[in-house]
């Protein structure tokens, strides 16, 4: 009974250390992948702000591209930090962990010198059969042999043991050494970062102090973005009230049939890829989902009903999911593509060029479209949305992390 409670506890504890080791690992790797994608974040950044400052005056998409940038600098940061501690916690548990190695190795030196005083004291009964053959009977003879043959097998066991032990002492301190040589490797990139982080910063305060001098014509060029905004809203909203009107009429004609309407299958088959559709575009965020603060305008609320995302001239925007093209329509400056995905629409704005129809059906990865390159800015910005019936949401929370 005793000995299974032990057996017990000791089963627990080797699978806590397990389950910690293993939560450990996929921790580092998580933040090995965070890294990267940072590191190539804002490898994009500073590719567009290449672009954009060839406009030699400050605009506020140069700002927003600078805070975007800012804000994946001081996550990176963040995360070299965290692989820092990661690394410090390694290294002291290796340490640890070497010192009960090397008690482990003394104390198995310590029984082989036992054993090795054991067998010379006794080397006339081992060395020959004079041990066995003296035997009073041939019980006595097996018990003997099967004593000589234990006690060789214990002396190859105990040398086996020590080049073990020698061998995870040599490749922990072998592991003790790379994460030190790494832990210094992180600590540089971390200063590296810090550094371009306040050369960041510094250029920022330049173009916002710029900008300020614009203020009234800024003020201005919000009130007529606020203009097209409501008008694209309103018009999206009556393009889905007409396309949910023949999407009943879809329905009650399936019903009449005992038949799921197409709409519902699609609706389902959208919902089921939450979180992994593929970006309409390549490029990063800078224009939030959601209520948010003008980069430029401490006072001024600026309400984005999806994301806007900063490309590199010429890019193309791609359809996100199988749908039908609802309508294809011109905002006095450039185009719009909405796509139906059974209840659900998205939505493709500030195109130049478009590839599709209205009523055309379209795969994912098909072309919508060219996104506009702005003269005035030198900048490139998908406007994306996505609507379930006639309630924006966050499509950033259904696109590929």
């Amino acid at each position: 009974m005793i000995m299974k409670k032990i057996t017990s506890t000791v089963l627990f504890c080797l699978m806590l250390i397990v389950m910690t080791m293993q939560g450990f690992a996929q921790s580092k790797d998580d933040l090995q992948s965070k890294v990267k994608q940072l590191e190539k974040d804002i490898k994009k950044a500073e590719k567009l702000l290449n672009e954009t400052s060839k406009n030699k005056a400050a605009t506020v998409s140069e700002v927003n591209l600078l805070q975007t940038q800012i804000t994946q600098r001081e996550a990176l940061i963040q995360t070299y930090k965290q692989q820092v501690t990661n690394l410090d916690k390694a290294i002291k548990r290796d340490k640890k962990n070497i010192g009960n190695l090397q008690d482990e190795l003394e104390n198995h030196r310590q029984e082989y010198a036992d054993l090795l005083v054991l067998s010379y004291k006794n080397r006339n009964n081992l060395d020959n059969l004079l041990f066995i053959f003296s035997s009073d009977d041939f019980s006595q003879a097996v018990r003997r042999m099967r004593y000589i043959r234990e006690f060789n097998e214990s002396l190859k066991e105990k040398m086996t043991e020590i080049d073990n032990t020698k061998s995870k002492i040599k490749n922990k301190l072998v592991k003790n050494e790379t994460d030190k040589e790494d832990k210094q490797k992180l600590l540089a990139a971390q200063e590296k970062e810090k550094a371009l982080l306040l050369k960041d910063k510094k250029k920022l305060d330049e173009k916002v102090a710029k900008l300020k001098k614009k203020e009234s014509s800024i003020k201005k060029d919000i009130q007529a973005k606020n203009k097209e905004s409501e008008a694209l809203q309103k018009k999206i909203r009556q393009i889905i009230e007409a396309e949910a009107k023949k999407a009943r009429e879809r329905e009650a004609a399936a019903k009449s049939k005992n038949k799921t309407s197409v709409d519902y299958q699609l609706s389902t088959k959208f919902e089921n890829n939450k979180g992994k559709l593929p970006w309409p575009c390549d490029g990063i965020v800078t224009g939030k989902y959601g209520n948010s603060q003008h980069p430029t305008q401490s006072k001024v609320t600026v309400n984005n009903h999806g994301i806007d995302i900063t490309t590199t001239a010429g890019s193309m925007a791609y359809c996100v999911f199988d749908g039908e093209v609802s309508t294809v329509f011109n905002t006095g400056k450039n185009n719009v593509v909405m796509v139906r995905h059974g209840l659900y629409f998205t939505l493709y704005a500030n195109l130049d060029k478009v590839f599709v129809k209205s009523g055309e059906k379209v795969k994912t990865g098909d072309r919508i479209g060219v996104i506009h390159t702005s003269a005035t800015e030198n900048t490139t910005v998908l406007h994306f949305e996505l609507w379930n019936d006639k309630n924006h949401t966050n499509p950033k929370t259904w696109l590929k992390p």
